[in-house]
């Protein structure tokens, strides 16, 4: 029924688009009829992913350009675009119909993909740029970690000195970062996603547990994904540099001792009072315990702002709140999409880049935004859906917001640190005796 839905609903979109332009022309004299819309909505075939990639630096072909319209293709995540949320569709296409009509001799086309798998992004990206570079887009949308994917695999081109300095300005700290490698700009963060915690309200007198010591006293569970294969669980990560430690600089990354036993610490406490158990290393993702926090089984649980909008928009009854530190410091991880060049073409990625700046407008980022629950990467974007107390938590939030980690960011020390968080959920070591041991793994390491 759903996929019915979605045709019928794309199938009425388009016929309404080209009715439009069919009555434009109608009424013309003999000026220049004016270029209407075209949103063309696809589902692209699912391609078959071969090993072959290609070259690391990608060269910039310059193409002559054609006569008659010239036709932008834009991959758009199936996720975001759902057909399902018809608000937001009517927000994007009446942004790309703005865009056309300012622009002139110019056809968007906006594809569904896939997030991830076989016939994805990224996994189709590869697929074409070996066999059928025609078939490539222009721009796409992709996370952080398929952006460094895409750098490394010489996918996509860099934006760096393209981007409007008004947007770059307006962009969060944490934001820029996303979408930069080595220092350079490839990635224009368009929709974030940020950490936080998520509670049933307990009682009229009680606040929510922004310090360690909070979270002991009210003796209230506290939930997250602890499972970490290749690095170290986010939440632990946040509340060690809470507590003084840093980030690794060049992949390399030093143990501040005192913090990481700090921290351990209180996951030692926690478990001794049946706060927190090793249930927590079932889990990777947050929705995996989603229906115990909305039921109430779960105190505390850690949640993105994307679900939490979600499930408040739905009705749910959830209070917000920081994950806790030490010392109640706010702390979040921070990921989201973000518009990357995939096109070789020089006057393609100009009129590339000239639709990704007219996108970023701020009230354009955050009417868009607020129809999909994501967080606009724009300061000013944000305003624009309001005032509330969760619209200035988030932008709390997205101030002291970290990236998340590659996979081999910090190596063998991350890979240490997050076995000592193991040890000491499942009761096989002290916060002492964990510490030690990352201190001994470092120092021959």
């Amino acid at each position: 029924m759903r996929a019915e839905k979605q045709v019928a609903y794309y199938v009425a979109l388009v016929t309404t688009i080209l009715m439009s332009m069919v009555v434009s022309a109608c009424t013309a004299d003999n000026q220049e009829v004016e270029q209407g819309l075209i949103t063309e909505i696809l589902n692209t075939p699912t391609a078959t992913t071969i090993s072959q990639t290609p070259p690391f630096a990608p060269t910039l072909a310059v193409v002559p350009t054609q006569s008659g319209p010239t036709t932008l293709v834009a991959w758009w995540p199936d996720s975001i675009a759902s057909a399902d949320n018809a608000s937001a569709a009517n927000v994007l296409t009446e942004q790309v119909e703005s865009f056309q009509t300012m622009q002139g001799n110019v056809i968007i086309q906006i594809r569904l993909k896939q997030e991830n798998d076989l016939g994805g992004i990224m996994s189709t990206l590869r697929t074409a740029s070996a066999v059928a570079p025609g078939a490539l887009p222009d721009l796409t949308l992709i996370r952080r970690e398929d952006l460094l994917d895409a750098v490394q695999s010489g996918l996509i081109y860099p934006l760096e000195g393209k981007i409007a300095s008004a947007i770059l300005g307006d962009l969060y700290d944490v934001a820029l970062q996303l979408g930069q490698v080595d220092g350079q700009l490839y990635g224009l963060p368009y929709l974030l996603d940020a950490q936080h915690t998520a509670y049933k309200l307990f009682g009229d007198d009680e606040i929510p547990p922004a310090r360690f010591d909070d979270l002991l006293t009210a003796q209230r569970s506290f939930v997250f994904p602890a499972a970490e294969a290749n690095g170290v669980c986010s939440v632990f990560l946040l509340q060690y540099l809470a507590a003084g430690g840093t980030l690794p600089v060049d992949n390399v990354m030093t143990i501040n001792e005192a913090a990481l036993l700090t921290t351990l610490t209180f996951y030692e406490q926690a478990v001794a009072e049946g706060i927190i158990d090793e249930s927590v290393l079932n889990y990777t993702m947050t929705t995996e315990y989603q229906a115990d926090l909305l039921s109430g089984v779960i105190d505390v649980g850690l949640v993105t702002s994307k679900s939490y909008l979600d499930l408040t928009q739905a009705g749910e009854k959830l209070e917000f709140g920081t994950i806790p530190t030490e010392f109640g410091q706010v702390v979040s991880e921070v990921n989201g999409w973000m518009w990357v060049l995939t096109t070789s073409s020089a006057d393609r990625q100009a009129l590339a880049v000239r639709y990704l700046n007219w996108m970023m407008n701020a009230g354009r980022q955050g009417q868009y935004s607020r129809t999909v629950n994501f967080l606009p990467s724009q300061r000013t974007a944000l305003t624009e859906w309001g005032n509330s107390d969760y619209i200035s938590f988030a932008d709390t939030l997205l101030a002291n917001a970290t990236v998340p980690l590659s996979d081999n960011a910090g190596g063998i020390v991350a890979r240490a640190m997050q076995g000592a968080l193991v040890s000491v959920l499942l009761g096989q070591s002290s916060a002492e005796q964990a510490t030690q041991a990352v201190m001994s793994q470092v120092s021959t390491g």
